[in-house]
C-alpha cells in the first residue's frame, strides 16, 4: 500500500508541477493560495497550530485573530507549494524582478576567510526558494535535509531542489558531504529551527518555553572555522520575497566551544523569534514543535473553597517535585491560578449541560463562554494558555475539559466528576477512596485529598505564631472547627461537652489552640468566644470570619502535637495527617453525611487517624499514633507523583 501511495503521489506531484509550470506566475501564486486554505479546513494539524500560536502569542491577539493568522499560514503554505513546483521555471529575470536581497554584502563577505559558510534559516518564509535564489547567483548550497516518508516523492523534490545547482545531502553520512563542502569554502544550508529530541542538542528558552534546540550546525562551524550566516526569506506581498542576511555568528573552538556555541546558538534564536513575531503566518507551526519541553505550564481552576485550591496546588506542588525529563534537568512549571465566577447560580447549573456538546468544537470559541461567567473571567478564560489544566470539585471539571481542549493541554481532575462527565476521558484522575460510584478510566485511588506539606514552611509558620503567643512552648494542641455543610452543623452542646473534657486534659497534657472555618456559625463563634475567654489554657482563638491571619492554620500545626479536627472537614483531615503529627477526628455535630464517615472510617481502620466523640475522647487519645499516617502520606504521594511522571 505505501509503494503504491508514493507511486501516485509521486505521479500527482509531475502532473501539479507541469499545471503550476504552465500557468502565468500570479495565477500559479494564487491557485496555490486556493490549495492552502482548503487544506486548513481539511488538515488536523490546524488545531495543533492554534495551540502553539496561543501559547507563544496568545496574550496579544484575540480568538479570531488567531485562526485568521492560521488560516494565512496554511494560504502561504499553498503558495509557497506552488513556487516550489514552478523551480525550474525560476530564471535570474524572475529572481531580479521578485526577490530582494538585504545585506547581500554579507553574504560575500562571508566567503573572504576561504572556510566556507553555513547559511541557517527556518521553515519561514519560502525557506525552499533560498536554494535556488543561491543557485542563480553563483554559489549553490549543500542542503542538508530530512528524507520524506515516500521515496520516489522523496527523490522528485531533491531533483526540483537540486535544478540550479543545489546538493541535497541526507542526514547521517551526508555530514561527510558538508564537512568537505565547507572546506572547499563552499555553501551548506542548515534548518536550525526544529526540535533536536529528547536527548539531543541544547535546553534553552524559545518562544517562551525551554526546549530542545539543535547545535549540529554550530559544532560544524566551530571544527571548521566557518561563520554562521542566519538569514530569512520573508514573503512581502504574493510572489514577492525579501531575503534578510543578518550579521554573521562566529564560533570559538578549543577550550570554550562549548560556551561559545551556546552562545551562538541562542543569538540565533533570538534572530528567529524576532522574526516570527514580526511574521507570525510565515512559520511552520503545525509541527508539535514542544513535543520535547522542559517548560510546564500549569493553570489552576479555583471555585472559591479554599478546600478545593488547597488540593490543585498540592497537585502542581508534586509535580514541581519531578525536575528532570528524560534524564535531563531544568524542568519548570510556571502556575496561573484562575478563580472562576459565574454571572448567576442558574447560568452555572446550566453550564455543563452547554459544555457537554461544546467541548468537541471549542477550540478557538471560548468566546462563545461568556454568557455564563462574569466579564474578569471570561476575559482570563480566552487568554488562558497550558499543558496541565488542574481542578478540584465536579462544578469546575466542565470548564476544565474546555480549556484543556483549546490549549491541547492534560487535564487533571480532583475527586469523583458528576454525572455524566465521570464517563469523560481524563489524563489522570485522583479519586480518594470514600468517592463511590463509576470513576474515570485513568483514575488513581487515595486514601487522603491532595495537599501540600513542606515542612520548612510549617516551621516558619509556627515561629510567626509563636511570637503572638504567651507561651508557645507549652502547646499541646491545636483544634480545627469546621461548620455547616448540606445537612450537617456543629452541635453547641457537643461543643461545650468537648471544650471542658479539653480544658481539664490540658491541666495535664498543655494548652491548646483553636480556630474556626468560614462554614462556622456566627452563634457557634459567639459562644466560643465567650467560653474560651475564661479558659487560661487557650492561648489563641481565630474566627476565620472575622480575622484571618496569613499562616495562622499551618503555624498552628506545626506548634502542637496532636491536632483535632472535626469530621465535616475533608481536606482538613488532609492536610492534617500529611503535616506528620498526631490526628484525632472528633464528632461535634449532628447529621455527618455518610461519606465524610466512610472517609474517617478509611483512615481510622489504617490507623491514620483516631475517631472519638466528646464523651470518649480521653480514652481515645490514649491510643493515638503517628506514624502511620506519615507512612500513609509517604506511600500516596510516591502513587501520584508516578502517575504524573507518566503522563508529564
Amino acid at each position: 500500500m505505501k509503494r503504491l501511495l508514493d507511486v501516485l503521489g509521486c505521479g500527482a506531484l509531475q502532473l501539479a508541477a507541469r499545471f503550476f509550470q504552465w500557468m502565468p506566475e500570479r495565477l500559479a501564486g494564487a491557485v496555490g493560495s486556493l490549495l492552502g486554505w482548503a487544506a486548513f479546513y481539511l488538515h488536523s494539524r490546524r488545531s495543533v497550530a492554534y495551540a502553539d500560536l496561543k501559547a507563544a502569542l496568545g496574550g496579544d491577539l484575540s480568538e479570531k485573530e488567531r485562526w485568521a493568522l492560521v488560516r494565512r499560514q496554511y494560504g502561504h503554505f499553498g503558495r509557497m507549494f506552488a513556487e516550489v513546483l514552478r523551480i525550474p521555471a525560476t530564471t535570474r529575470a524572475l529572481l531580479e524582478r521578485n526577490i530582494r536581497i538585504c545585506g547581500f554584502e554579507r553574504f560575500s563577505e562571508a566567503f573572504a576567510a576561504g572556510r566556507g559558510v553555513v547559511l541557517m534559516t527556518a521553515h519561514f518564509g519560502n525557506w525552499e526558494l533560498l536554494q535556488t535564489v543561491s543557485g542563480l547567483l553563483g554559489k549553490p548550497v549543500h542542503v542538508l535535509n530530512r528524507p520524506q516518508k515516500f521515496e520516489r516523492m522523496n527523490e522528485y523534490l531533491n531533483r526540483l531542489r537540486e535544478t540550479h545547482g543545489s546538493v541535497a545531502i541526507g542526514r547521517g553520512i551526508g555530514i561527510r558531504d558538508l564537512l568537505r563542502a565547507l572546506k572547499r569554502n563552499q555553501l551548506i544550508g542548515i534548518l536550525g529551527d526544529q526540535d533536536a529530541g529528547k536527548t539531543g542538542g541544547l535546553i534553552l528558552p524559545f518562544l517562551g518555553r525551554k526546549t530542545t534546540i539543535p547545535t549540529g550546525a554550530f559544532e560544524l562551524a566551530a571544527r571548521t572555522g566557518a561563520p554562521v550566516l542566519p538569514a530569512f526569506m520573508i514573503r512581502r506581498e504574493g510572489m514577492n520575497h525579501e531575503i534578510v542576511v543578518e550579521q554573521p555568528i562566529l564560533v570559538k573552538s578549543g577550550e570554550e566551544e562549548a560556551g561559545a556555541i551556546q552562545e551562538a546558538v541562542g543569538r540565533y534564536v533570538g534572530l528567529l523569534e524576532g522574526v516570527i513575531r514580526r511574521f507570525p503566518e510565515q512559520w511552520l507551526w503545525a509541527t508539535k514543535r514542544w513535543k520535547y519541553s522542559w517548560t510546564k505550564r500549569i493553570l489552576i481552576l479555583s471555585d472559591g473553597k479554599p478546600g478545593h485550591l488547597k488540593q490543585s496546588q498540592a497537585v502542581a506542588a508534586a509535580f514541581g517535585e519531578i525536575r528532570t525529563q528524560y534524564g535531563r534537568p531544568g524542568m519548570e512549571y510556571p502556575t496561573q491560578t484562575l478563580e472562576v465566577r459565574f454571572r448567576s447560580a442558574w447560568r452555572r447549573k446550566l453550564f455543563p449541560w452547554f459544555a457537554l456538546f461544546w467541548i468537541p468544537f471549542v477550540q478557538g470559541r471560548l468566546r462563545f463562554l461568556r454568557f455564563f461567567f462574569e466579564p474578569g473571567t471570561q476575559r482570563e478564560i480566552e487568554r488562558a494558555s497550558a499543558d496541565f489544566v488542574i481542578s478540584a470539585g465536579s462544578s469546575l471539571v466542565p470548564l476544565n475539559l474546555c480549556l484543556a481542549r483549546d490549549s491541547r493541554a492534560k487535564s487533571i481532575v480532583v475527586m469523583k466528576p458528576s454525572f455524566p462527565y465521570n464517563r469523560f476521558r481524563f489524563d489522570l484522575a485522583i479519586i480518594p477512596a470514600h468517592d463511590r460510584g463509576a470513576v474515570p478510566a485513568k483514575a488513581v485511588r487515595t486514601l487522603l485529598s491532595p495537599a501540600q506539606s513542606d515542612p520548612g514552611e510549617l516551621g516558619r509558620a509556627g515561629e510567626r505564631l509563636g511570637r503572638r503567643l504567651r507561651s508557645p512552648g507549652r502547646v499541646r494542641w491545636s483544634v480545627f472547627l469546621g461548620g455547616a455543610t448540606r445537612r450537617f452543623d456543629l452541635d453547641p452542646e457537643k461543643i461545650e461537652a468537648f471544650f471542658g473534657i479539653l480544658s481539664q486534659m490540658a491541666d495535664e497534657t498543655g494548652d491548646y489552640l483553636v480556630t474556626t472555618s468560614r462554614r462556622t456559625s456566627d452563634a457557634i463563634a459567639r459562644r466560643l468566644k465567650e467560653r474560651l475567654s475564661r479558659d487560661p489554657h487557650c492561648q489563641l482563638l481565630v474566627v476565620a470570619n472575622e480575622d484571618n491571619p496569613p499562616g495562622a492554620v499551618q503555624g498552628m500545626m506545626a506548634l502542637a502535637e496532636v491536632l483535632v479536627v472535626t469530621g465535616d472537614s475533608i481536606s482538613m483531615i488532609s492536610e492534617a495527617v500529611r503535616s506528620g503529627k498526631k490526628v484525632m477526628v472528633v464528632d461535634l455535630g449532628r447529621n455527618l453525611p455518610v461519606k465524610h464517615r466512610r472517609f474517617t472510617d478509611l483512615l481510622a481502620a489504617k490507623s491514620v487517624v483516631v475517631c472519638a466523640g466528646p464523651e470518649t475522647f480521653r480514652e481515645q487519645y490514649a491510643k493515638i499514633s503517628g506514624t502511620a499516617g506519615r507512612e500513609a502520606v509517604e506511600l500516596e504521594f510516591e502513587r501520584v507523583q508516578s502517575k504524573l511522571q507518566e503522563i508529564l
